[in-house]
């Protein structure tokens, strides 16, 4: 993998040469944006020799601003025809806008960014693996097996350069591990967990393998049944799931398609006191980090939810100035080819008060552990409704009484928010389809359960 400065010159590089085009044309702004990763996984399996992926991706993107027009393109490659190719494709494709959506110079700035680690060493994803088998085998007295682990590890640089001078850069290292473990001499299909790596050095096999077994074990308990109006106990993944669902709630709208009025209580809440959320572009310990967002707003950490009550929204500028909100920085660029899209980065529940899992189980009454999502959580904003299908345990107290493989949970969901009466300790990562998710375990009050 290259080494930090000789991506930062392929960088300036690129951005010099879309800069010098568009010194040659008539433009009232622009913004080029540069981007090169490398996407690295590695498969290790038993019996097998570790499986390695890559994939090398450079690419130049361009936004001008003329008059009442605005355009973008984007390119791959790091040969000076991107970015040709891209300043063409951005003055090609300009159409009429009511405004520029090229945030002023006033706006930009950056944030502190976290000191890069280096990239995993060769050979460290098998030595992981393999204390992960034995730690596994171990923790379950033989009873679960590894079936394999991958590690997916992306190492990036990115730079950012308007036409007002302003520059931004930024290297950075993203590290998870997926690992699919079964049962041993059982027909109980293949479990899988995602992990976020923070730092490897810091990283231990046992830690992982014994979240692994803690939620695999509990299925090997007999099936029972169960209805009616019950405590929840939803398991982080499940919290991140049911969070990441509500990201419309916590992005810019029109006014009039706004659905979050209507979920409040007459003291604008729209959960209880204990749940606070934040989207944090500024803690490096969190999957999506860097010194500003997708168009050069500094990053920060947005309060979203304070004990229940909305606060802020996230938002690019262009649909900041639309909706009617306060840029605060809120866009997304993943890759080079995406135009700036608002977005939650790391979304995150506060909680720094929150009570350790044993507690949680303690101060249930005839609970639902819901363990593992089964299919998407499904919100009806409009309607205030919800639907979660997932596996779960029956508890009495931290007493196990069975298994349920399937059940399903049907409400209001407005109603489910402010029933959540406390948050866990048990902080995880998870990937959604809305971006990273920091979640802890919950405690929900007298939900409906169908069996």
């Amino acid at each position: 993998m290259d080494a930090m400065p000789s991506h930062q010159e392929r960088l300036r590089i690129a951005a010099t040469a879309a800069r010098d085009l568009l010194a040659n044309v008539t433009t009232d702004r622009w913004e080029v944006f540069v981007k090169t990763s490398l996407t690295r996984h590695v498969e290790v399996a038993a019996n097998r020799p570790p499986k390695v992926t890559e994939v090398d991706e450079f690419g130049t993107a361009v936004r001008t601003s003329r008059g009442d027009r605005t355009g973008f393109g984007a390119a791959s490659g790091a040969a000076p025809d991107a970015a040709r190719r891209a300043v063409e494709g951005a003055l090609g494709s300009e159409v009429v806008s009511d405004f520029d959506p090229l945030p002023p110079q006033r706006l930009l700035g950056t944030a502190a960014a976290a000191t890069v680690r280096p990239p995993t060493p060769d050979g460290w994803a098998a030595h992981v693996s393999g204390e992960l088998a034995v730690a596994l085998l171990g923790l379950s007295e033989g009873t679960i097996e590894l079936r394999r682990s991958i590690l997916q590890e992306g190492v990036f640089s990115w730079l950012l350069m308007t036409s007002e001078d302003f520059v931004a850069n930024h290297h950075g290292i993203t590290t998870s591990l997926l690992t699919e473990v079964q049962i041993r001499h059982r027909q109980a299909g293949v479990w899988r967990e995602w992990f976020h790596i923070h730092d490897p050095d810091t990283f231990t096999a046992e830690t992982v393998a014994a979240r692994i077994v803690n939620r695999t074990m509990l299925t090997q308990n007999r099936i029972a049944t169960d209805s009616g109006l019950r405590d929840l106990i939803l398991d982080p993944e499940v919290t991140a799931q049911l969070l990441a669902s509500l990201a419309p709630l916590f992005l810019a709208t029109l006014s009039d398609r706004d659905p979050l009025p209507g979920l409040l209580n007459p003291d604008g809440q729209l959960a209880s006191p204990a749940l606070t959320l934040v989207d944090d572009r500024s803690d490096p310990t969190a999957p999506i980090t860097g010194p500003c967002d997708g168009e050069g707003l500094p990053a920060r950490r947005t309060l979203l939810l304070d004990g229940g009550v909305p606060r802020h929204r996230l938002a690019s500028y262009r649909d900041a100035i639309v909706c009617g909100e306060t840029p605060r920085g809120g866009a997304l660029r993943l890759s080079y080819r995406d135009y700036p899209a608002t977005g939650l980065a790391n979304l995150l529940v506060e909680n720094s008060a929150g009570l350790p899992p044993a507690r949680l189980l303690e101060s249930a009454d005839r609970a639902l552990y819901l363990l593992r999502p089964l299919a998407p959580v499904m919100l009806d904003l409009a309607g205030d409704g919800y639907r979660i299908v997932a596996s779960g345990v029956w508890l009495r107290g931290d007493e196990v009484r069975g298994w349920h493989p399937v059940v399903e949970l049907q409400g209001s969901l407005s109603r489910l928010l402010r029933r959540i009466e406390a948050v866990g300790t048990d902080l995880a990562w998870f990937q959604t389809d809305r971006g990273c998710v920091g979640a802890p375990s919950l405690l929900v009050r007298r939900q409906p359960v169908v069996g």
